[in-house]
C-alpha cells in the first residue's frame, strides 16, 4: 500500500517569476482604496455597513474631469452599462437618458442644484451626499442616493473620489438613520450579488508594476479600421506596418492644423496640406526654408528661445505664440504645441508641433459700456466661447461672486445664473453672436448658494460691433446694489457712444499684429505701468513720510528691464531704441545705433 505524504510540500521562491499584480486583472488596488476609505480620519458622514456587494466606482481626482478608474458589478447591475461603457467618463453620463451631458451645461433630465452641491462640495474635497435623479442605459430614470467620500494619499493629497450609490425606488429601507447633519447611514449590502459581467479586458496573464495600466474603455480593435473605411479612403496595403503608414499621411493630410516638424535651428522639415489654406503657402515652399521667413521679426527670437529650451526637456509640452506671415493676406496670431521627437537611431532632435489660428482680442474704446448708476464698482472680466464656457476669468471674480478665477473657468455661465435667466442668457449670447453688444440684469449664484444682483454686458470678442462674426464673448460681470433695474428693460442690445475723445484706440493694441514688438515685451511693460499705478493709488489713499516715499521709489528702481529685441533682462547698459532712451540691451542697442549711423552716411553718400 502507498505511503501518502499529508505534509504540504516546499514550494521553491524564484525572485524573476512575474507574480506582481497576478490577482488584479484591472492592475487597480481596490482593497487598498476601501481600507483608506473605512479608516479615513475624521468621517463626516456615518456609512454604515459596506461590503463587496456594494453599488460603488472610484474616480482620479489627478486627472482632467475626474475619469472613473474603476466599478463595482454591482454598479453595473445597477445602471445596465458595461464596465468598457464606464471607465474613462465622468459619472455626469448618469444624468441625461442618452448619456450625452456636456461639462458645465445646465442639465435639462436632472436638479441643477443637486449637481451644483455635488461639484462644489467635490472642489472642496469634502465628504457630500445628495439625492438625484440618474438615468439607467436605455434611459429609465431611478432616484439615486449619493454618497461621495475623498481618498487622500501618503501626502494627505486627494488622489481618489469613492462615490457609492443606492437606488432608493428599489431599496426604500436601505436608510438606517438620519444624523444629525442632515446626512444619512445607509445600508449598501445588496441581497443578491447580481453575477459578475466579465470586461473584456480582462488578462489571465501575469501584470507587473512597469505594465500596469488602467482598464480601457472600449475593447482594443485586432484591425486598424474595417475594409469597407479602407477602401472607401483608398487606402491599400500588403502588411499592416504599410496599411498604418498610409492612414497616418491620410490623417496628416486631412487634418485643418497645421501639423509641421522643425529642426532645432528653426528650419522646417515637414509641413502638412493645411499649410496651403491656414497660411496661403504651399508645403513645398516652407520646407527646407526658416521659421524667420514667415515669422514676425519682434517674434523669431523669443520663438527660437523656447525651441532651444524645449530640447533640454524632452518631456515638456512646448506651447509658442507668435505672428506669422501668411502668403497674401498679411499677419495673423497663431498657437503651435507640440514636443521634442528624438531619432534614436541617428540620435537626432527635431521639435513636432500643430498649429491653429489664435483669435485676439479687439474692442475700441468708444464700445465700453459704463454703468455707473447700476454697478457698485465690483467687477470681473471673463472671456467666454459663443455658448457661454468660461475659459478665462479675472482674479477679481472673487469679490463678486465668492469664487476664484480656476473655479470658474472651464464652466458655463448657464450654471451660475437663476432659472428665470437661462432664456435671457441665451438670447445675449445669439445677439453677441451677430456681433451686437448686449446689456442684462440678471442673478448669479455665489460661493454661498445665494443668488446675486448681477448687471452684465457683453461684447464680441474679437471683431468690432456688426463687422463679422466673433470667436469668442468678452463678459464685463458687475455686481449691483439692488435687484431692481428701475424701469430698465432686462435684456437690450446698445450701440457703441461715438461721442468723445480716442473713440478709435484699441484697448488690446498691445496684441495688433502689425506691433513693433513682441508681446513679452509688451506685457512686461503693462506689468511695469500696472505697478506704477497701484504705487500711486495707494500713496493717494494712505500717504506716508517723505522718507518712505523715498524708500519705496528706491525699491522700485529695482524692477527688472526687458529689452524690446531680444527680451533679454541682463544687461550692463541699456541703450536707445526706436521708441526711447534706455530701451534696448547693451548689444541690441549697439547694433542700432551701427544701423542708423550706416543710413546716415548712406543719406550723406546718396545727396553728394
Amino acid at each position: 500500500m502507498p505511503i501518502v505524504d499529508l505534509q504540504p510540500a516546499q514550494v521553491q521562491q524564484t525572485s524573476d517569476a512575474p507574480l506582481t499584480g497576478v490577482y488584479s486583472s484591472s492592475g487597480f488596488d481596490m482593497v487598498g482604496i476601501l481600507s483608506r476609505l473605512v479608516n479615513r480620519p475624521n468621517p463626516q458622514i456615518n456609512l454604515g455597513p459596506i461590503d463587496m456587494s456594494c453599488s460603488f466606482l472610484v474616480t482620479d481626482a489627478r486627472q482632467f474631469d475626474c475619469p472613473i478608474v474603476y466599478c463595482s458589478p454591482t454598479f453595473e447591475h445597477l445602471t445596465g452599462y458595461h464596465e468598457n461603457e464606464i471607465v474613462g467618463r465622468n459619472c455626469r453620463f448618469l444624468q441625461a437618458p442618452d448619456g450625452q451631458v456636456t461639462c458645465g451645461s445646465r442639465r435639462t433630465y436632472t436638479d441643477n442644484q443637486a449637481v451644483y452641491h455635488l461639484k462644489a462640495q467635490m472642489l472642496q474635497n469634502k465628504e457630500h451626499q445628495a439625492s438625484i435623479i440618474n438615468y439607467r442605459k436605455g434611459g429609465q430614470p431611478f432616484v439615486n442616493l449619493v454618497t461621495v467620500i475623498p481618498i487622500t494619499d501618503d501626502n494627505n493629497q486627494v488622489c481618489f473620489f469613492v462615490g457609492l450609490q443606492v437606488d432608493l425606488v428599489e431599496q426604500p429601507n436601505a436608510i438606517l438613520e438620519k444624523m444629525k447633519n442632515g446626512t444619512y447611514m445607509v445600508n449598501y449590502q445588496q441581497m443578491n450579488i447580481p453575477p459578475y459581467i466579465p470586461g473584456s479586458s480582462f488578462s489571465s496573464e501575469p501584470v507587473d508594476d512597469y505594465f500596469r495600466e488602467l482598464p480601457t474603455i472600449a475593447p482594443a480593435s485586432g484591425t486598424l479600421a474595417s475594409p469597407e473605411i479602407l477602401e472607401l479612403v483608398n487606402c491599400s496595403g500588403e502588411n499592416e506596418q504599410q496599411l498604418q503608414q498610409q492612414w497616418n499621411k491620410l490623417l496628416l493630410d486631412q487634418s485643418e492644423d497645421f501639423i509641421h516638424v522643425l529642426s532645432l535651428k528653426g528650419f522646417f522639415l515637414y509641413c502638412s496640406r493645411s499649410t496651403s489654406h491656414l497660411l496661403e503657402h504651399d508645403p513645398e515652399e516652407l520646407v527646407g526654408h526658416p521659421l524667420s521667413s514667415i515669422c514676425h521679426p519682434s517674434d523669431i527670437v523669443p520663438v527660437m528661445r523656447e525651441v532651444k529650451e524645449a530640447a533640454g526637456n524632452p518631456d515638456k509640452v512646448v506651447s509658442l505664440i507668435y505672428r506669422v506671415r501668411r502668403k497674401y493676406s498679411g499677419y495673423m496670431w497663431i498657437e503651435c504645441q507640440g514636443k521634442i521627437h528624438i531619432d534614436q537611431s541617428k540620435g537626432r532632435k527635431c521639435l513636432i508641433l500643430a498649429g491653429r489660428e489664435r483669435p485676439m482680442y479687439q474692442m475700441l474704446r468708444k464700445e465700453m459700456v459704463h454703468a455707473p448708476n447700476v454697478a457698485t464698482g465690483s467687477e470681473f472680466w471673463a472671456k467666454a466661447s459663443l455658448s457661454g464656457l468660461f475659459l478665462h476669468v479675472t482674479s477679481t471674480s472673487e469679490e463678486v461672486v465668492g469664487f476664484a478665477a480656476d473655479d470658474l473657468k472651464g464652466a458655463t455661465l448657464y450654471q451660475y445664473v437663476g432659472d428665470n435667466n437661462v432664456r435671457d442668457i441665451t438670447r445675449a449670447l445669439e445677439l453677441v453672436k451677430d456681433g451686437h453688444i448686449v446689456n442684462l440684469h440678471h442673478t448669479m449664484q455665489n460661493k454661498k448658494g445665494e443668488y446675486i444682483p448681477i448687471f452684465s454686458t457683453f461684447y464680441p470678442g474679437d471683431t468690432s460691433p456688426g463687422v463679422g462674426r466673433p470667436s469668442f464673448v468678452l463678459a464685463q460681470i458687475r455686481a449691483k446694489e439692488s435687484a431692481s433695474i428701475d424701469g430698465c428693460p432686462v435684456l437690450e442690445s446698445v450701440s457703441p457712444d461715438v461721442h468723445g475723445e480716442d473713440n478709435d484706440e484699441n484697448l488690446f493694441a498691445e496684441l495688433e499684429t502689425v506691433r513693433g514688438t513682441s508681446w513679452q515685451y509688451e506685457l512686461h511693460q503693462l506689468q511695469l505701468a500696472n505697478r506704477k499705478l497701484k504705487e500711486q493709488l495707494e500713496s493717494y489713499i494712505n500717504p506716508k513720510t517723505k522718507k518712505q516715499r523715498k524708500k519705496r521709489t528706491a525699491d522700485s528702481s529695482d524692477i527688472p528691464k526687458m529689452c524690446a529685441q531680444c527680451q533679454s533682462t541682463d544687461s550692463p547698459e541699456w541703450r536707445k531704441g526706436p521708441n526711447g532712451p534706455k530701451e534696448l540691451c547693451n548689444a541690441c542697442g549697439l547694433r542700432y545705433a551701427k544701423a542708423l549711423a550706416a543710413q546716415k552716411s548712406d543719406t550723406v553718400n546718396s545727396q553728394q
